[in-house]
């Protein structure tokens, strides 16, 4: 788990220096996304055939659940690291869990006690410190990358909430198969892969762009969200989400050292906020479907970041 926290953390550095190759953001999500689907499918296809096993219903809505959290999800997180601090962006991503919360009790009428309601409005105050809003009087980095951020969040929740109304229809091998491979076709959609291979084929630094196209695709998509679904079999479900806080912290730290980016301290004091408040959440006392839900999100949570 602790390795596939490192490589989340290192995602963002990965798509900062991608983007300095001229490569946009709907490129670095196609990447992710596609050599996700292809290393996942192969996996599948390996371990368990059951997952291709659905009626035509079942692949289309696996799809929308793939377009969704994962194709306009990894679209936003590139943008947003591409915009703002990749601290900031990381943090903003991580506080997906209070969307959760958020969704459950509109969609699935479930109900938030206060202590929950609390850490909520910690949250929301430590994303408002990210922003700096209190020193300034506005949003003082780019509003765009902060709304991207705000909606990777967003995006990243619907991973949970998704797979939760569909429960006992389809596997979530099934939803993430497929999600994977129509988030790729809708990227494709999106994206230039032209521009990919004219970025290979003529820049000087061709191995190091292979090599954060690999990274980015094998290490901090594939690689990292099967470890932490494997995690899960020797350490149960609540330490994984827990130490998935790690994350934000390893990316100030990747960032500080390559890019030198530095965050004030109120912004610090935000950070700190919000990673404690995700973590107590995820403690907190909820009713036995809604536990059983975030569980589920352990298992499910094939994709972050993704």
């Amino acid at each position: 788990m602790l390795t596939a926290t490192v490589f989340w953390g290192f995602m963002g550095i990965n798509s900062r220096w991608l983007n300095s190759f001229h490569i946009s953001s709907e490129n670095v999500a196609f990447v992710r996304c596609f050599i996700a689907a292809l290393l996942f499918t192969l996996y599948s296809f390996i371990k368990n055939k059951n997952a291709f096993k659905t009626d035509f219903k079942g692949i289309l809505v696996s799809s929308l659940y793939g377009v969704l959290t994962l194709g306009i999800g990894l679209v936003l997180y590139s943008v947003s690291v591409e915009r703002i601090p990749i601290a900031v962006a990381t943090v903003l991503m991580f506080s997906n869990p209070i969307w959760v919360s958020i969704y459950s009790a509109l969609i699935f009428k479930e109900r938030i006690s206060l202590k929950s309601a609390f850490l909520i409005f910690a949250c929301i105050t430590g994303c408002l410190l990210l922003m700096d809003i209190f020193t300034s009087g506005r949003i003082s980095l780019d509003p765009i990358g902060v709304l991207c951020g705000i909606g990777n969040g967003m995006t990243f929740a619907l991973q949970i909430v998704i797979p939760k109304i569909f429960r006992g229809k389809y596997s979530s091998d099934t939803l993430l198969v497929y999600g994977f491979l129509g988030a790729a076709i809708f990227l494709f959609i999106l994206a230039s892969p032209m521009e990919i291979i004219h970025a290979i084929s003529r820049e000087d630094q061709t191995p190091f762009l292979l090599f954060n196209l690999l990274c980015i695709g094998i290490l901090a998509t594939f690689i990292s969200n099967t470890f932490y679904v494997k995690s899960t079999e020797y350490i149960g479900t609540t330490l994984p989400s827990l130490m998935a806080a790690f994350e934000p912290i390893f990316a100030s730290i990747f960032a500080l050292i390559f890019f030198k980016e530095q965050i004030g301290f109120l912004q610090i004091i935000g950070a700190v906020i919000v990673i404690f408040s995700v973590a107590f959440l995820s403690m907190s006392d909820k009713p036995a479907k809604t536990k059983n839900y975030l569980n589920d999100h352990s298992r499910n949570h094939t994709n972050k970041r993704s």
